[in-house]
């Protein structure tokens, strides 16, 4: 699971924008290495990388079970997917990658889950870590990037671990949950906090080696088994200072690594990017069983009806048409959250004095994303219901959505009842008060 940053660049004064901007100036120190230090090579269109990943999506349909009881994504898809550049998607040019917009990288996720779930979470994640990585001082940078152009890294702030300043750097403590993408990952990313001016709590990402931290067989669920979601601890690690960033830095538009890369992307809030792979995923997953639904009533019988075959049903009928219907209306809401941040993005692309996401546009994309979620999820449990009870064996790939579904619904980002809360806030101009939202 990715960490949550408060967009900072939306409600900051002037005098921390500039502050920012000169940490940012400070930390880039060489602007033209990275982006100069790969030559160009073929980059796909949108509609060739769509391909790509819809010739994955019979494979990752077949290995979807062995991916559950794994607990991980199997090497054999992990291959497929490097082979298809699938995690240079956000990576910038300067790199190796392919610096490709948000709605490629929307569209990648979402068909991803239409072969299996737990894939698409993990790798929509690790797609955008390597964003992420984009945002860091040339120092850090330099390290992870020189391996290649899409360094796995697994991010997690859940809860921040404990930073105590050393000469050189810091010593970190703390056992992170959530790790998404961590068995498959050469870096982690670490919240933590230290005692800063006045003892005030500073909080920092810390990237450290995979190799560093002990990795904990925690994650035994019942939905996204697959994404292998583990704890992370350490204990008195020491990180040295250029592995060190304040969160703010890194979440502003005015990070290091906009100072190093031209790519659009990298100059967009933290928060552009950081709500879209749960919604992306749980409809994609929703599009899969009502595929799979049609199917099935097209040549099962069902018990205690007089029809030959349960499409001829009145009643299932009307159980395709409304589950149709929620699944349409989960793809509305998610293309007009998609389109939000979209033109969000536009706008400030255009006009560097633009700010990030007004309030009320904030309200309204993470609503549109919530709502998308839920009718997900409704469509899912009303085709689970006229599915019989074979659909409840392991093997049948429609519990398993079901599962994986109902395990998206509580992450926060598709939390339905503190996003209505905060949405409404935001719609009314009553002012959101949690400033991640």
């Amino acid at each position: 699971m990715t960490i949550f940053l408060d967009d900072v660049a939306v409600d900051a004064a002037p005098a921390i924008d500039a502050g920012l901007r000169a940490l940012s100036e400070a930390y880039a120190t060489s602007t033209q290495v990275l982006v100069e230090a790969v030559p160009p090579s073929h980059i796909p269109t949108h509609d060739e990388m769509l391909a790509r990943v819809d010739a994955l999506i019979p494979r990752l349909r077949e290995r979807a079970d062995e991916t559950e009881r794994l607990r991980r994504i199997p090497g054999s898809t992990m291959a497929e997917l490097k082979e298809a550049g699938m995690f240079k998607i956000l990576a910038p040019k300067g790199v190796g990658g392919y610096s490709m917009g948000l709605e490629t990288y929307v569209e990648v996720v979402r068909r991803l889950a239409l072969g299996c779930p737990s894939t698409a979470w993990n790798v929509g994640h690790l797609i955008e870590h390597v964003w992420m990585l984009a945002r860091w001082p040339q120092a850090a940078q330099d390290e992870v990037f020189a391996a290649g152009p899409a360094p796995l890294a697994a991010a997690t702030g859940a809860p921040p671990g404990a930073a105590e300043k050393v000469p050189g750097g810091f010593r970190i403590t703390g056992r992170w949950s959530f790790a998404s993408g961590v068995l498959h990952s050469q870096w982690a990313l670490l919240a933590v906090e230290h005692n800063g001016p006045g003892h005030n709590k500073v909080r920092l990402q810390c990237l450290v080696p995979i190799g560093d931290v002990e990795v904990l067989d925690t994650w035994h669920t019942a939905g996204l088994r697959g994404t292998g979601s583990n704890d992370i601890h350490a204990d008195g690690l020491f990180v040295p200072a250029y592995r060190a960033l304040e969160w703010p830095l890194l979440a502003a538009p005015d990070n290091p690594g906009s100072r190093i890369h031209p790519d659009p992307l990298i100059h967009t809030p933290m928060a552009t990017l950081l709500n879209i792979v749960a919604p992306s995923t749980a409809l994609g997953a929703a599009e899969h069983a009502l595929e799979l639904f049609r199917e099935q009533m097209l040549k099962r019988k069902v018990k205690n009806t007089a029809e030959n075959r349960q499409a001829d049903s009145p009643l299932a009928q009307a159980r395709f048409a409304q589950a149709y219907g929620l699944v349409t209306t989960a793809r509305l809401h998610w293309a007009e959250a998609v389109r939000l941040v979209a033109e969000s993005h536009r706008r400030r692309h255009g006009a560097a004095s633009v700010k990030g996401m007004a309030e009320e546009e904030r309200a309204q994309y993470r609503l549109s994303f919530a709502l998308s979620g839920e009718a997900s999820a409704q469509a899912v449990s009303m085709i689970m219901a006229g599915s019989g009870g074979s659909a409840h064996r392991l093997s049948h790939p429609l519990q398993r959505i079901q599962r994986d579904v109902g395990v998206l619904l509580n992450h926060p980002t598709l939390a339905t009842d503190p996003i209505l809360e905060q949405a409404g806030r935001g719609l009314l101009g009553l002012g959101l008060t949690v400033p991640s939202f």
